[in-house]
């Protein structure tokens, strides 16, 4: 314990002293060299290790799609808005979609069909007449009664019931009309017959119509369905 409080040897106890103060600073650089080593070797699993510790350091902060200053965290019962982005992209989606056309009589095609062939003393006939698009587009059509007649005739060609001298004009009835082949490309419209016959300001005291052929002819803005026939019994 003397030898190491007071050094021996030839030379003064500075030297000595000054050779230990050199000794104990190498051997503290070689331990902090050493310490350094071990945590560059071991220091990412650490860091792993920490980020398994604390779950919130692994969650990725959520924000509402379409709206990047929105809050990660919004409480409950919040509502949210559209952003302007938003509105403009909704807006001008509205502003290209163009407006069903009217269906051009060309694109059309008219029909009629007759609920049975005969009608006993006590039926009345049942007419169909039956608006179908036939183009490659969706057009509307207007099938009021301003637009379409109905017309019934005898065998010998006489007129005995039309629908222009009884009925009156309805209100606007437009429908749109799928491209054809798609389901809703047409529209049935009946019509009964009373079997009483019919005169121009619908007078009242008309006969009702004998027992025989009839045939009945349709028309839509101008455009002529093929006549159907049918036989009244007694």
């Amino acid at each position: 314990m003397s030898s190491l409080v007071n050094p021996v040897g030839p030379e003064g106890r500075g030297v000595y002293w000054r050779r230990r103060l050199v000794a104990v600073l190498v051997l503290a650089l070689l331990v902090a060299g050493v310490v350094a080593g071990v945590r560059a070797l071991t220091g990412p699993e650490d860091s792993q290790a920490a980020e398994r510790l604390d779950p919130a350091r692994t969650q990725p902060t959520l924000t509402p799609a379409g709206d990047p200053g929105a809050s990660p965290t919004a409480g409950a019962g919040e509502t949210s808005t559209a952003s302007p982005t938003d509105e403009a992209t909704d807006g001008a989606g509205e502003a290209d979609e163009a407006p069903v056309q009217p269906c051009a009589p060309a694109g059309l095609a008219v029909s009629l069909t007759s609920s049975a062939v005969s009608f006993g003393p006590q039926e009345s006939p049942r007419i169909n007449l039956v608006v179908q698009n036939t183009g490659d587009v969706p057009c509307t059509a207007e099938i009021g009664s301003a637009t379409r007649t109905f017309s019934i005739s005898d065998a010998a060609g006489a007129q005995v019931w039309s629908s222009a001298d009884c009925e009156g004009e309805t209100g606007s009835q437009v429908y749109e009309l799928a491209p054809a082949g798609a389901e809703g490309s047409s529209r049935a419209m009946g019509m009964t017959w009373s079997r009483q016959r019919s005169a121009p300001g619908c007078p009242g005291d008309q006969p009702r119509a004998e027992a025989g052929q009839y045939s009945v002819t349709a028309t839509w803005d101008g455009v002529s369905a093929t006549p159907v026939s049918f036989t009244l019994l007694d």
